[in-house]
This record gives structure tokens, sequence and C-alpha cells, in this order.
């Protein structure tokens, strides 16, 4: 019986001819003696224009030195797995996936080859590399903070957000996003996220406050959009840092508040004490004149309180708090016992700092009711702050009225009512801190904190 008119033959001759799979056979000379319908419907070429050919016919260019390799090796006896380029009959050039194997045939050994077009799955490979590639160029490594959160975790966060709160993606991976926003306006961020999770929520451009780890608030704005990440709903955005549009419009409104203020010292006043005096010149006599020149330094007064507005406003630079202490002191030493524990601490502030110390010694001596006051002045650096203690002896001031003392027209005296509210206004312009306490065993404290200059390491 011929083997081929054989059952099991014609069977897998019928299975081999039709597989979906690309079979070839090639001898030691590389010369095709098979191949299956697949290989010629995936190539445009014909059986007869195949069989008898080189398999160089079908390798790309670019390909030819490696096919040679592998078939090498599979007529030294190795089983071979490769990806390639073919080229077809009309010139394109797809990929395969294939292996080849040694087979023994009368005496003769050929290389048997399967193979499967996998020229989709490259160029899916290749797009996913692009959009991979253009990912990290545009997010990954964007100087721009950015995120995707789900639940109540971080699933992705870029090298900005990670320099922006002070922590890395092994950290942040672990921790609750909300922890990083402000308190107050925590409850408004999570309304929103959670609604906008649920799909309750449009999208929209809005702004909060961010804590890093180191206790810095950087405002920030976003648009931030509903996705869904491996089957679940999440929420990505990108964030600007607008700190500086912020903190400008703050400038901006404190600098309209103390400007309104310099203009009604000027206007309402000054010119109310120099209507007085004019009045009182006319009129003449010692006392008059006396009631004269005591509004004349009055006006003296207003005019150095306004300054120190004046200059609050002004740019910040670095400044040495002892040394304005030290500079300030000397004038009043002839009036009080001044007593220094300096350290010499740089802090972002200006002149403005000047009239805050004068002001405050002034304050001490005016207050005491003694013959001599003592007044102790300490400057030391407390973290990221310079730290002056300004110290006296004296009376003190009652509870009662420790939050007052800072408000304007506060005054027990015949002073302007302006010092120590403009002391305040003058601090919280160099973003600042004060406040006032009892000493031990009388007077008062007031302490400020300014913060120190950033030196670049």
């Amino acid at each position: 019986m011929n083997v081929e008119d054989s059952f099991p033959f014609k069977f897998w001759k019928k299975v081999v001819d039709n597989s979906l799979t690309g079979i070839h056979i090639c001898d030691s000379d590389l010369i095709l003696v098979y191949v299956n319908r697949i290989v010629e419907t995936a190539t445009g070429y014909s059986k007869e224009e195949l069989i008898g050919n080189k398999v160089s016919i079908l390798v790309a260019e670019e390909e030819k030195e490696e096919q040679i390799k592998i078939f090498s090796k599979v007529f030294e006896g190795e089983t071979v797995s490769y990806e390639s380029r073919y080229r077809r009959k009309d010139g394109e050039v797809r990929w395969v996936k294939g292996f080849a194997i040694p087979v023994k045939h009368e005496g003769g050994i050929y290389a048997l080859g399967n193979w499967i077009d996998i020229t989709r799955q490259k160029e899916l490979e290749e797009k996913l590399k692009e959009d991979s590639e253009l990912f990290r160029a545009l997010v990954h490594d964007s100087p721009t903070p950015a995120y995707v959160i789900s639940g109540n975790k971080f699933i992705y966060a870029n090298k900005a957000l990670q320099n922006l709160v002070g922590c890395s993606w092994d950290e942040l991976k672990e921790m609750d996003p909300l922890q990083f926003i402000y308190p107050e306006d925590r409850e408004m961020v999570e309304e929103r996220y959670r609604e906008r999770l649920a799909g309750k929520r449009k999208i929209e451009t809005y702004s909060w406050r961010i804590m890093s780890r180191d206790g810095s608030i950087h405002w920030v704005a976003a648009r931030p959009s509903r996705l869904i990440f491996e089957g679940h709903p999440a929420v990505a955005s990108i964030l600007i840092d607008t700190s500086d549009i912020h903190l400008l419009a703050e400038e901006l409104k404190k600098s309209g508040e103390y400007l309104a203020l310099i203009n009604k010292i000027l206007r309402h006043d000054i010119l109310n004490d120099l209507t007085v005096i004019r009045g009182y010149i006319e009129i003449g006599g010692d006392e008059l004149r006396e009631i004269a020149l005591s509004k004349i330094d009055r006006i003296q007064t207003l005019i150095k309180e306004s300054k120190a507005i004046e200059e609050a406003i002004g740019s910040k630079q670095s400044v040495n708090l002892a040394e304005i202490v030290r500079e300030v002191g000397k004038y009043y030493e002839n009036q009080a016992d001044v007593e220094y524990v300096l350290n010499d601490v740089f802090v972002e502030a200006n002149q403005a700092l000047y009239s805050v110390v004068d002001n405050l010694m002034r304050n001490a001596v005016m207050h005491s009711k003694k013959d001599r006051v003592k007044i102790t002045i300490e400057v030391f650096s407390s973290g990221r702050f310079g730290v002056m203690r300004i110290k006296d002896d004296g009376v003190g001031i009652p509870d009662s009225l420790k939050e007052m003392v800072f408000e304007e027209g506060f005054s027990t005296s015949n002073s302007t009512g302006l010092g120590l509210y403009i002391v305040k206004k003058v601090i919280e312009l160099l973003h600042g801190e004060i406040e006032v306490y009892d000493n031990e065993p009388t007077g008062a404290v007031f302490e400020i904190k300014i913060r120190k200059k950033q030196t670049s390491s």
C-alpha cells in the first residue's frame, strides 16, 4: 500500500495543509520543500513560487543575518524560538513569532518551521511604548504635580507631586491622600472627591491648600476628572501651584488696607491735630503752647508709625534681628535697665522691624509705672523661625486686655492708640506672629516669630 494513500498520512497532511499556523520545511541548503496554505495566504506567494526557492525569499532584508544564525543552530540539532520580520510578495514587511526544529528524513536533516503572524501585536507594543514614552515625558517627569486616587489610596503620583508633599512613592501609596489637605479645606475637597468618584459631579476647576510633610502650605488649582482604572472608579488630576498668586493677592489686599490706614492717619488724625495747633498758636499763652507742642510730638509719632507700614509693604531681604535690637535698644538705655541675651539670627524682613522694636520698648517704658523699668530682650533661633522676646518687669497687662491691646485705637494713655495695632499689622505683613503673655514675677512679654532667611545648599 502506498504510504500517501494510507489514512493516517492523508489525515495529517490535511491537518497540516489547513493549519492556521504557518508551516514550512527547508533542506540544509535552505531550499523550501514544503509550505502550507496559510504561508501562501500570509505571504501572497503560491506554493509553486515558493517551493524550490531559498527561504530567504521570505526574509526581510534586516533579518537575513539573524535567520542564517537561526537555521545554523537548527541544523546543529537545536530547537530555536524567534521573532522575526518577513517580506510579502507585494513588499510589505510583517512580523512573525515561531520556532524551528530539526527533523530527520531518509538520511537527511530538514528544518521544520512553525509561525504565526504577530504584526498587530507588535504594532500595539510599539504604540504602548510610544504612549509610555509620551506619558513619561508629559506627566511622570513633568514639573507639574499629577496624581490618580481610588478609594482612599494613591494609585499614581508623579515625581513633582512626591516633591511637593515631601514623600516618596513607596510612602505615598500607603497614605490617605486626604491627610495632605489643609484642615480648613479638607471637608470641601473630600465631599467633591466622593461625589466625583460616584459620577455625581461634573468636571470643574477649583482651589485648595496642600500641607507638605515639612509643614509648608501650598495653594493649588486643579480640574479633577473621573476615570475607570482596573475596573474601579478613580479620580485623576494635574495640579497647578498657585501659591504665588494667592500670596500676591493677599499682599495686595493687605497693602490696600494699610494704605487706607495711612490715608486715614494723614487725613483725619494729623489734620485734626494741625487744626488744634493752629488754633492754640493764634490764641497764644504758655499753657496753650505746651498743648500745641504735645500735638506736634503726636504728629511726629503718627508719621513714624505710618512710615513703618510703608516699609513693611516693601520688599523683604535678610536682616539680623540681634543687630536691630542692639541699634534700637541703645536709645532706651538712659530710660531703662536694658539687658541683652542675643544670638545672630537672619530673618526675611525689612526696615519696618526697627519700628516694631521701638514701639515695644517705648510701650514698656511708658506703661511700667516705675521710675526705671528693667527690659530684657532675647533673640534666638527656633526651627524655621527667628524669635524675639521683649520682657519688662512693669505692671503687666490684665488677661482681659491682652487681645484688645492690638486693636486699632486702643489706649490707656494719651498715645495715638495705633502703636501696638501697627506692630501687629507690620508683623503680619512680614508673615510673622506676635503674642503677649505674663512675665514672672511681674510685667509682660511680647514674643515675635519671623521666618528665617532660607540658605541655599
